[in-house]
């Protein structure tokens, strides 16, 4: 293979680049894939790409994790294919992968489309091998390029024994941030002394992993704890109008964008990744909404939330309220394949860590399902709360589990911008203590989409058979804040009085007022010493 990579010039420019080719059996050189500008410009961020004149590359330093696209059109397919042949040719015996949803979606967009674009045969010379059964072309020097598919969260583990030096998640946000991270922290690695490991992640807004991509690679907002480094991370930002191949086949597409309703308009036409009901949570901030630990205030109230589960995993929410109404989430408290006893030990042992008994709690606000009869009552079968009201939750109380008025409950309680004083931004009304429990539930809200068929709701997600991912956490959270009064609006929001302000001083003059006229009337003796009179 060879790649011949030509700089764009003001006036004579090419409109495509030949990144990848090859010599047929005659020997004469062919071109399987030539790409656009943008495309090269996101090929030029791994490291197949040869360095440019004057250039300096360090081997070992090189974005490891490409974003491409954000809108239809952007030629994000073609890419992909591209750079899994372009790896397959550089690095001999190499393994690659690309992934689309389902086995049908990466036959059509990928599979039938690269047979296309790369016969197995070309002049005489066979160039790679072809299995439909195990989606796998085997080229003559031995690497590998695998078509996979991951439309259900464990259909990661189909691939739990692999290595891959290039995975390619080609419409990336169609997949939960579990699946990815898992399979990029487990199979990304390097299978020859040589290759050098990356990921592409070509995509548009929306879907299920829109919050995940849109942190890693629009906002720029790394987790060091997950060992994010911000050197690893790139974006390309390529809409429609940058692929004149298309538009050539098809001039009438950007109109067929642009008739589309929102959000899919601006996501679709324009690559907005801000816009729209993507997120069911678009307000969390971990700057505003993570405070250190502290010792609670005896004289502030605490609470619990629960949620039951035995395969997917339970959610235990303790929480304090302050003099104004704010929720202090303390600590999130998880597991799974517990008993009723066992999930009271697990609680009773945090609130311990934190100084707080059981009993403390003024109720537990809990999901309706733990209070349902079992339907053989003859055989007076206890209830989950009843086994738990047996080991100290007796101030046990059904939640109020209504879907959509507990998430505009909760957006209530997070929302921080423009709730101040002359419309400037203030503190959230729920904040969650830094506790590995509550940065996992941090998480579950912060990637959780709204729901496509009912904006107005998120949507229904369950763990998978590992106890990854869900929204239990979410539920909890949302009986919590759906147990509490609405948000309280301060009269005093749209202008702060002083002490010495007319309005205060007349309001206590005539308070003063009152109270000497019904003592000076009605009761005998001197004023009180604690009383004064204007």
């Amino acid at each position: 293979m060879s790649a011949a990579i030509a700089v764009r010039g003001p006036a004579t420019a090419p409109t495509r680049f030949p990144v990848v080719t090859v010599r047929d059996g005659h020997g004469e050189r062919r071109v399987l894939y030539a790409l656009q500008p943008k495309q090269l410009e996101a090929y030029h961020l791994t490291p197949l790409a040869p360095p440019r004149p004057g250039e300096q590359r360090d081997p070992d330093r090189y974005a490891k994790h490409i974003g491409y696209g954000g809108a239809a059109g952007g030629g994000k397919s073609y890419l992909a294919r591209a750079v899994a042949v372009a790896a397959a040719l550089a690095w001999p015996s190499c393994t690659v992968i690309v992934f689309r949803r389902t086995r049908d979606e990466v036959w059509q967009n990928h599979i039938n489309k690269f047979r296309e674009e790369v016969p197995e045969v070309l002049g005489g010379r066979r160039l790679y091998s072809w299995n439909g059964e195990y989606l796998c072309a085997t080229w003559f020097n031995g690497s590998r390029i695998y078509f996979g598919h991951l439309r259900q969260d464990d259909d990661r583990y189909r691939y739990q024994g692999a290595e891959y030096d290039v995975m390619i998640f080609e419409e990336s946000t169609h997949y939960a941030w579990e699946t990815v991270r898992w399979l990029v922290g487990n199979r990304l690695r390097a299978t020859r002394p040589y290759c050098r490991p990356f990921a592409l992640y070509p995509s548009n807004p929306g879907n299920i992993g829109h919050a995940w991509y849109k942190r890693l690679f629009i906002d720029r907002d790394y987790d060091p704890s997950l060992n994010e480094d911000p050197a690893d991370y790139a974006f390309v930002q390529a809409v429609v109008d940058d692929n004149a191949e298309l538009l050539k086949r098809d001039p009438t597409y950007i109109r067929q964008l642009e008739s589309l309703p929102e959000p899919y308009r601006s996501w679709l036409r324009k690559g907005d990744w801000s816009a729209g009901l993507g997120l069911a949570l678009p307000m969390l901030r971990r700057e505003k909404h993570i405070v250190p630990p502290f010792r609670v205030p005896s004289s502030w109230k605490l609470f619990g939330a629960f949620d039951w589960g035995w395969a997917h995993p339970f959610s235990f929410g303790v929480y304090a309220v302050d003099e104004d109404g704010r929720l202090y989430k303390l600590d999130t408290i998880t597991g799974r394949y517990l008993l009723p006893y066992q999930i009271a030990e697990r609680v009773s042992t945090r609130l311990e860590g934190l100084g707080i008994r059981i009993e403390q709690l003024e109720y537990i606000t809990a999901g309706t399902d733990i209070f349902a009869r079992p339907r053989a009552e003859e055989r007076n079968t206890p209830t989950i709360a009843e086994q738990l009201q047996k080991h100290g939750w007796t101030q046990l109380r059904p939640a109020n589990t209504a879907r959509i008025a507990g998430l505009n409950t909760l957006r209530d309680y997070l929302k921080w911008e423009g709730v101040g004083p002359d419309g400037a931004d203030d503190d959230p009304y729920l904040v969650f203590v830094d506790t590995p429990g509550n940065r996992a539930c941090l998480e579950q809200l912060e990637n959780l989409p709204s729901d496509p068929n009912n904006p107005e709701d998120a949507l229904k997600t369950d763990a998978d058979a590992f106890g990854n991912g869900g929204d239990d956490m979410y539920d909890e959270t949302r009986y919590a804040v759906a147990s509490r009064p609405p948000r309280p609006v301060s009269t005093w929001a749209d202008e702060q009085i002083g002490a010495w302000d007319p309005e205060v001083l007349a309001y206590e003059a005539e308070q003063s007022r009152r109270i000497g006229t019904r003592i000076g009337a009605g009761a005998a003796g001197p004023l009180p010493p604690d009383v004064g009179v204007f």
